[in-house]
């Protein structure tokens, strides 16, 4: 059964008659009355009673007539559906994050995505980095932002973005009198430090080691945002991301930060799964996490240098 029968047939089951169906087809009359017996002959279905000149369909017609539409049906949503991946992609992204940036800049990012794309499902996971890192690699999520400590085997990894690290500290702290914290100045003062697994932290203290510092560490935390938190509950000072402080405007909630000597970097990653071909609205995505980026970037250099 050739689809050439199935139109046929369906130009006269529209048109109520083989005369109509062949205009509607663009064919000859009797083309039309071959392929609805030649039809029949393949169907072993009788599809028409013959009244003189006019064909009365049947019951068996009718119902082939239905399973005709419901495919004409499921073949324009099948069009369409073709139509929108080719203008936007798939219909959903899922984005995993660090801290740092999952509670900041990468919101701004959906938000904006979100209002080019309303139809679009977002997933937004926050973890610690190597959490990031195996949800990507995995091929559960389509794109993670977290630092460069992880473990970059089966993933596409790119340099993100690169801050400094700075000193967060009240706004009557004593250290707030100095244009630049060096690590004797944090010698015996209750400081707020990231994990010691922390790529940063390992900087830190091989700078305090250098200057013989030996601060009091009160609270460890795998997050930069949660550094800046701890010392606005007045915890102690801390060193954390600029990013992170900047990002998420903590010198409106009562802090003040100074750039730290010698300078810490503070670098991410975006990562990708690997051998996955980009969607469109993942490089959507992508345009207005780069231009988000770069604004934030600017405004951390601008405030506390780069790195």
């Amino acid at each position: 059964m050739n689809l050439s029968l199935i139109e046929a047939f369906n130009a006269v089951m529209r048109t109520g008659s083989t005369t109509r169906g062949a205009e509607l087809m663009g064919v000859s009359q009797p083309a039309i009355s071959r392929s609805l017996k030649r039809l029949e002959d393949v169907t072993k279905l009788k599809l028409f009673e013959r009244a003189g000149p006019r064909l009365i369909p049947t019951p068996e017609a009718n119902l082939l007539y239905q399973e005709i539409l419901d495919t004409y049906v499921g073949m324009d949503r099948l069009k369409q559906a073709v139509a929108r991946i080719r203008a936007v992609g798939t219909g959903s992204l899922r984005i995993t994050t660090s801290a740092a940036l999952g509670l900041s800049l990468v919101p701004r990012v959906i938000k904006l995505f979100t209002d080019r794309h309303p139809g679009v499902t977002v997933t937004f996971e926050i973890a610690n980095s190597s959490i990031v890192r195996n949800l990507v690699a995995s091929g559960t999520h389509d794109i993670g932002l977290c630092a460069d400590e992880i473990d970059t085997t089966n993933v596409m990894a790119q340099p993100f973005i690169a801050t400094r690290g700075i000193c967060v500290m009240p706004y009557d702290h004593p250290l707030g009198a100095l244009d630049t914290v060096t690590p004797i100045d944090l010698d015996g003062v209750p400081l707020v430090s990231l994990s010691p697994d922390d790529t940063a932290r390992k900087q830190l203290d091989a700078a305090l080691r250098a200057a013989g510092s030996q601060p009091k560490i009160v609270v460890e935390t795998q997050f930069a945002a949660s550094v800046c938190q701890l010392v606005a509950e007045g915890v102690g000072v801390g060193l954390t991301n600029a990013m992170a402080f900047v990002a998420s405007e903590f010198e409106n909630r009562g802090l003040m930060a100074r750039t730290f000597e010698p300078s810490i970097a503070f670098r991410a990653l975006v990562i990708q799964p690997p051998q996955r071909a980009r969607s469109r609205l993942l490089d959507d995505l992508l345009k207005i996490l780069d231009a988000e980026r770069d604004t934030l970037q600017k405004a951390c250099e601008t405030r506390f240098g780069s790195v």
